[in-house]
């Protein structure tokens, strides 16, 4: 019987909670804010910023890019378990 590397485990077991509070901050507040600047009046002199619809087409973008890196570590993982956790 081989000898698992608990280190390995617990540091992917942290890196997918920070994965998972990553969406879960771009799902909750980052949304939540794009639909906040979406109703805000904003005046005519006040410093340009981007509209809704591009923060929302930036937010897509990061969603996508982050469902990415998910799939590149779940890959990472099979290898890991095939491995016994070794690294």
């Amino acid at each position: 019987m081989e000898i698992v590397n608990k280190a390995a485990q617990e540091n992917y077991a942290t890196f997918r909670a920070a994965i998972v509070l990553l969406q879960e901050t771009v799902d909750e507040h980052v949304r939540g804010f794009i639909a906040k600047a979406e109703d805000a009046d904003i005046p005519a002199e006040a410093w340009a910023v981007p509209d809704a619809d591009e923060l929302k087409s930036l937010c897509d973008k990061a969603v996508r890019e982050i469902e990415e890196f998910t799939k590149d570590a779940r890959k990472y993982e099979a290898e890991l378990v095939a491995k016994n956790w070794r690294v």
